[in-house]
C-alpha cells in the first residue's frame, strides 16, 4: 500500500480496534491512552505497519508517494512525516471509537469505519494506475519504462505486509469482541 493509503486505512485500522473493545472501554477506569487496547494498536502499529511503510518510503519512493510528488527533490524528513502519521491516524481512528464507545454511541463509530472504508476502496479504485506501475516519477508521468506490479519484486512484500497486518488486525479484533461478549452481563 501507498503512504496516502497507510495513513487512510490506519483510520479505519484504530476506530475498528476501539469498536470491538467497545464493552471494555465503557467500563475502563482509566485514561484513555493507559489501556491494553490501545497499548495493542500501537504495537501493531510499530511492529507491523510503520516498518512496512518504512521499506516502501525507502526503497520505492515513488511508487509510495503515487507519482504524484518527484521524491528526488523531496526532503527524506516528509516521508519519516508520512510514515509517523500513520500511527497518528490509528490513533485519531481509535480516538473516535473511544469516545463514541464511552459516551454509547456505536452507529459513530460504524459510520467512521464505513466512511474510512469507503475513503480506502476509492483510494484504491482511483490510484490503481499508480499502484499497478513500478518506475520514477519521470517514467510514470512520460509513460515510458513502467513495470507492471505483478513481474516485480514489490509485489511479494505487498503481500506479505498485507498478510501479516490483516491476521494481526483480525486477531485483536476477535480477541477484544470475544473478551466483551464473556465480560457483557447477557453472556450465560
Amino acid at each position: 500500500m501507498t503512504l496516502p493509503g497507510f495513513i487512510v486505512i490506519n483510520l479505519l485500522i484504530g476506530a475498528s480496534v476501539a469498536y470491538g473493545a467497545r464493552v471494555q472501554i465503557r467500563n475502563l477506569q482509566r485514561p484513555v491512552f493507559y489501556n491494553r487496547y490501545f497499548a495493542a494498536l500501537m504495537m501493531l502499529e510499530t511492529f507491523v505497519i510503520v516498518p512496512a511503510g518504512a521499506y516502501y518510503a525507502v526503497f520505492y519512493p515513488d511508487w509510495a508517494w503515487m507519482y504524484v510528488v518527484d521524491t528526488h527533490w523531496l526532503p527524506a524528513g516528509v516521508s519519516v512525516m508520512a510514515v509517523a502519521a500513520c500511527p497518528i491516524a490509528a490513533t485519531m481512528g481509535y480516538l473516535v471509537g473511544y469516545f463514541s464507545a464511552r459516551s454509547k454511541s456505536d452507529w459513530v463509530t460504524g459510520m467512521f469505519i464505513f466512511f474510512a472504508a469507503a475513503g480506502t476502496a476509492g483510494l484504491l479504485v482511483v490510484g490503481w494506475d499508480q499502484m499497478s506501475n513500478l518506475g520514477t516519477y519521470e517514467q510514470y508521468h512520460r509513460n515510458v519504462g513502467l513495470q507492471a506490479l505483478r513481474s516485480t519484486s514489490l509485489l511479494p512484500s505487498i503481500i506479505l505486509t498485507w498478510l501479516g497486518a490483516l491476521v494481526c488486525w483480525s486477531y485483536l479484533l476477535y480477541r477484544f469482541d470475544r473478551e466483551g461478549r464473556l465480560a457483557s452481563p447477557d453472556h450465560k
